[in-house]
């Protein structure tokens, strides 16, 4: 019985505490709703987990292989270049430059553990469609960030 009740405290110990990290959720679109750009960081300035470049049905996914992030709230900052690896779909390479748009910067809720921001952001980088030049231009995206521990 004293077992029990050890791990019972071990384990409620263990899962009753938030170890203060989490994964930020990016989601930005078009003015026109053909781009669209998704991607998962954690713990906002952590790793990048999964990201999704979609323009007109196309979707490409990058790697966090070599990512930089950048994020400054204060200062309206989220900057972020991804260099992926060769493939033989992409013999050049593929990658992804973004950026906010510091004017437009807007922290809707900023509260211990959970904060959501609102902003527009440039992206350039790898065309993901057929039949189109091998780099997409300039687009401005509409985005929301939201991290919640």
């Amino acid at each position: 019985m004293k077992h029990t009740i050890l791990i019972f405290l071990i384990f409620f110990t263990l899962t009753s505490f938030n170890n203060g990290s989490g994964t930020a959720f990016l989601t930005c679109k078009s003015d026109s709703g053909r781009t669209e750009f998704n991607a998962e960081l954690q713990d906002i300035i952590g790793v990048l987990e999964k990201t999704e470049l979609r323009i007109d049905d196309t979707k490409m996914n990058y790697s966090s292989y070599e990512s930089h992030i950048i994020f400054d709230p204060k200062n309206g900052i989220l900057t972020m270049y991804i260099n992926d690896e060769t493939t033989n779909k992409y013999p050049d390479h593929k990658y992804l430059k973004f950026w906010a748009i510091p004017s437009s910067f807007k922290i809707i809720k900023n509260e211990s553990g959970h904060q959501v921001y609102e902003f527009k952001a440039i992206i350039e980088g790898t065309e993901p469609r057929k039949n189109k030049e091998s780099h997409i231009p300039k687009i401005v995206l509409n985005c929301k960030l939201e991290y919640e521990i």
